[in-house]
């Protein structure tokens, strides 16, 4: 961690005020005739920073007054005269591999400096690099807290306001601020220092073939959805939203738009919250573009993979700065992404000025009407989703749920097992009651799947093969795995967990496959909430469009 001084130069047009890491390589900003002056000792950079708004304020007002703020600032003002004999020469290529390290990246100097030390480059001439690039303005450096308008310290990578002030042994202070928010992809100080190289849109970029193979063809919905994401991409507006019904196949209908901002030389970023979707997605886009560079930015990953299409969990989206021409952010709905803003104000941030951000899911909590809605009504199958039945019952509190107790018509709904099923329940502690419960009732062994099961994935998968024919589980089983012939019950789903995405979500494991496309699913609870009654008219809303639009297969169809 490097410290920053303030410094100023004397030119015949004014006054020039900046930061720099030693008093040396202020000779390499002066020009003939000009002369400069240190003003402070090194600080950290959230101090060097709050001295220098202070310092421009003064510049801006009453010149006597700023002259006084100087004197009074520190008493060793060192002097620099410009002498041209004293400049040094920086490494052939430095300045380029600085750049293209940091372009369109929110880059910490630590890292950048390691990066450049293993290519063989000295700190001293890397520290130059950066203060003359930074004066040149063709890298821009940030504080890592900075201080608003209020005082307020605010957290440069992630916006967060979460500070606290902790013993640093980088800076030595005992009050350095840290941010708490972003903490899980590295540490934030306030003497930290972050650098980016603006991505500058380019104009008049020849147009670039990109292969492109899919081993299936589309279906009607998905080709007009397909169709309509590229005029998005071509038009005016810079949001658009993407509803499909669960097993739509959203992902694919991404890729005519993908292709296109690529051709034009342009850079994409597909952002997933969950880790797993994002190797599986990228495996898909490699399928489906062969021969292009994909980066996968994920913890573990190389922070400096290399590639015009990134595919990345939502939190390392955090790490760009300003790059993309088109950000595709799915399962808005689903954690870590929803009701976070840390992780949409870097969605936001890591596209650029001009860039496109299409956000998809299976379940918006809203319908925009200030944005483009492109819906993919028919799962690929062509049959509707099966409509879920809301049932009023008589639950007791879980805590005290036993066989005896457990409602006739959820016995009666299991005992009929042609097709296995999926219990849903809303806590850990629910599901090992439903499990005892439905055991002792029906005689057969009942699988348990939830976030703290050891076993889970040896359940998931004794399930999948027929070996279990019913599975109680958290929302850990909501999305992201089909069972072929699985019907659903959710039990107490009047719970403030449940919400109507989540149910919706739930309700999608059914009928996912050509072979058993039909299901049962059943919504139970001791009273009938807004959010079953939503989760439902959502599901026979997208039903509704797709048959007005011909979507779905006719009683004769094969």
């Amino acid at each position: 961690m490097q410290k920053l001084q303030i410094f100023v130069i004397n030119s015949r047009s004014g006054k020039q005020l900046g930061l720099i890491r030693n008093p040396i390589h202020l000779l390499d900003l002066l020009k003939e005739g000009e002369d400069g002056y240190i003003l402070t000792p090194p600080l950290p950079s959230w101090d060097a920073y709050g001295r220098l708004e202070v310092l421009k304020e003064q510049l801006h007002g009453k010149l006597g007054h700023f002259h006084w703020f100087v004197r009074a600032l520190t008493r060793n003002m060192e002097r620099v005269l410009h002498d041209s004999g004293n400049t040094q020469v920086i490494p052939d290529g430095l300045i380029h591999a600085l750049h293209s390290i940091t372009k369109g990246r929110l880059a910490a100097e630590e890292r950048i400096m390691t990066e450049l030390r293993q290519q063989g480059y000295w700190p001293a001439d890397i520290s130059r690099a950066v203060d003359q690039s930074v004066f040149r303005s063709s890298l821009v450096q940030f504080p890592g807290i900075r201080r608003s308008s209020w005082g307020i310290e605010v957290c440069t990578r992630c916006n967060s306001r979460n500070i606290v002030k902790r013993p640093c042994i980088k800076c030595g202070l005992q009050d350095c601020p840290v941010c708490i928010e972003c903490s899980v992809i590295g540490e934030n100080r306030g003497c930290s220092t972050w650098i980016t190289c603006p991505v500058e849109a380019e104009n008049g970029v020849e147009r670039r073939d990109i292969p492109f193979h899919l081993d299936y063809e589309l279906t009607k919905a998905q080709q007009h959805a397909s169709y309509e994401l590229v005029q998005f991409v071509q038009g005016r507006q810079r949001r658009a939203l993407v509803w499909a019904a669960c097993g739509a196949g959203k992902t694919e209908v991404t890729f005519g738009a993908i292709r296109h901002v690529l051709g034009k030389g342009g850079q994409v970023l597909f952002a997933i919250p969950r880790l797993d979707i994002v190797r599986e997605l990228a495996q898909r886009c490699a399928r489906a573009f062969p021969g292009l560079e994909i980066a996968v930015h994920h913890g573990g990953q190389s922070w400096l993979a290399h590639g015009d299409l990134v595919v990345a969990t939502t939190h390392q989206v955090l790490h760009f700065y300003r790059r993309f021409d088109l950000v595709i952010l799915d399962e808005v709905d689903a954690f870590p992404y929803h009701g976070s803003e840390m992780l949409r104000f870097g969605v936001e941030r890591a596209a650029a000025v001009h860039g496109k951000l299409v956000e998809m899911t299976a379940t918006p909590t809203t319908i925009p009407k200030t944005i483009p809605v492109i819906t993919i009504p028919a799962r690929y199958h062509g049959f509707p989703l099966p409509e879920p039945e809301i049932s009023k019952v008589q639950l007791p509190p879980w805590e005290k749920l036993e066989s005896s107790s457990l409602p006739s018509i959820v016995v009666d709904i299991l005992k009929d097992r042609r097709e296995p099923w999926i219990v849903f329940a809303p806590t850990i502690e629910a599901c090992g009651r439903i499990q005892q419960a439905v055991t002792e009732l029906t005689g057969i062994e009942v699988g348990i799947c939830h976030s703290q099961e050891p076993q889970r994935q040896e359940t998931i998968e004794r399930f999948r093969r027929g070996c279990l024919e019913v599975v109680v589980a958290t929302s850990v089983l909501e999305r992201g795995v089909t069972f072929p012939r699985v019907n659903v019950m959710v039990l107490y789903a009047d719970h403030p967990l449940f919400s109507s995405s989540t149910l919706v979500q739930m309700a999608g494991r059914v009928g996912r496959t050509k072979e058993f496309p039909n299901g049962q699913v059943w919504f139970l609870g001791s009273r009938i909430t807004p959010q079953m009654r939503k989760a439902c008219r959502m599901i026979q809303q997208l039903n509704w469009e797709a048959e007005e639009r011909g979507l779905l297969r006719g009683e004769g169809d094969a």
